[in-house]
């Protein structure tokens, strides 16, 4: 497996979406909403630390995973293209969440059911490259 730009830019997009929930630590509630039901409504909390380098930590090891850095079994590795884009989900559903526990009363299943759409899509279209 060999390492690509993308591999490196799709990191950095993670990790620099813990970097703006690190630096928006002193502006978030002690435990923020990490979780929203079907209708908007947060359902699900964690401390403030563990919630804005959560996602961004899981996503590093969804980007290891699906390309092929953690051997999950005997898959072909997506291609680059892909975990830039898993990144760039993940970074703008963490940056969603984050806005609402910033005070923003955004509806985030409205914002975020379409990039799920998206991201199922690219997904599949893996299959075909």
């Amino acid at each position: 497996m060999r390492y690509s730009r993308f591999d490196a830019l799709s990191a950095a997009v993670l990790v620099g979406a813990a970097v703006v929930g690190i630096a928006l630590l002193p502006s978030l509630p002690d435990r923020i909403a990490v979780h929203f039901g079907a209708g908007g409504s947060p359902d699900d909390y964690l401390s403030a630390t563990l919630g804005v380098v959560l996602v961004p930590a899981i996503g590093l090891v969804a980007l290891a995973a699906v390309r092929g850095l953690v051997s999950l079994g005997n898959d072909v590795p997506a291609p680059p293209w892909f975990g830039l884009a898993l990144a760039g989900f993940l970074a703008y559903v963490h940056g969603v969440v984050l806005a609402w526990n910033l005070g923003y009363r955004i509806n985030v299943t409205l914002l975020v059911l379409p990039a799920v759409a998206v991201i199922v899509v690219l997904s599949f279209a893996t299959r075909r490259t």
